[in-house]
């Protein structure tokens, strides 16, 4: 992996009668070296975030994150456990929920559209979920560590109001200049809340998986639904892009 250097870098503006002479510009971060646009401030704050929860040298490299989470929402008498497979490169994802009672899977990429099993039941979604998908993707707050990391000039970092008294939010636009995540960090710039426009989840304290650190678990604002991190793998290596196909069979 290679190292990037930022140099110290100094602007001399040419002077005359009653001007200032500027003194050292602000040396970029490691991020902006790399791409990530926005306030340098901000950019900071979300790379003291990633070091907090592993390093920049370790998630610039992941490019598929294993997630096991128990989910209890308000509105089922069962719990599940939910295996996803994140892609962090690309928009794809599979996830597997299972309880004693039910059994789906769902799935998203733009090869294999969004589709789902529910207990034994395919179900192809129409155009509009799938586009809602690849809209969101980018935003998802593990992609957005990892683009921290890498530097990833698709995302634009700056600072926002946050909803807790004191704080202030980290927000995450892209290319088209549109807010879709922010993160609100703690004292020690820790995440203490992952949010885009349609959901808000309150997170707890880290938990160490491997050399990585995550929060233990998320509650969604309204306390409708809460989650406990069981464990969570990753990797440098892509993910098999068959996880994310639709299974073969008629009308698939």
């Amino acid at each position: 992996m290679h190292k990037v250097l930022a140099g110290v870098m100094t602007v001399m503006l040419s002077t005359g009668a009653g001007r200032d002479v500027a003194g050292p510009a602000p040396t970029p971060s490691v991020a902006q070296a790399r791409g990530l646009r926005g306030d340098s401030a901000a950019i900071a704050d979300a790379e003291a975030m990633v070091a907090a929860m592993g390093g920049v040298a370790i998630w610039a490299q992941l490019r598929t994150i294993h997630l096991v989470h128990e989910w209890y929402p308000w509105n089922r008498v069962d719990s599940y456990v939910e295996n996803e497979i994140l892609d962090l490169t690309a928009p794809r994802s599979r996830a597997d929920r299972k309880s004693e009672i039910h059994h789906q899977i769902r799935a998203y990429s733009p090869e294999g559209r969004r589709w789902s099993i529910q207990d034994g039941t395919f179900t192809y979604a129409d155009e509009e979920a799938l586009a809602n998908d690849l809209r969101r993707a980018p935003f998802n707050f593990f992609r957005l560590v990892r683009a921290v990391a890498a530097g990833d000039p698709f995302y634009e970092v700056r600072f926002g109001e946050g909803d807790i008294p004191g704080t202030r939010r980290l927000e995450f636009a892209g290319p088209d200049g549109v807010v879709g995540g922010w993160i609100i960090l703690n004292a020690r710039k820790e995440p203490i809340v992952k949010a885009t426009p349609e959901y808000r989840y309150t997170l707890g304290p880290l938990q160490r998986f491997g050399n990585l650190r995550v929060p233990a678990w998320g509650v969604y604002d309204n306390g409708t639904t809460r989650y406990e991190m069981i464990s969570l793998t990753a990797s440098s290596e892509p993910p098999d892009t068959s996880l994310f196909m639709p299974p073969r069979g008629p009308g698939n």
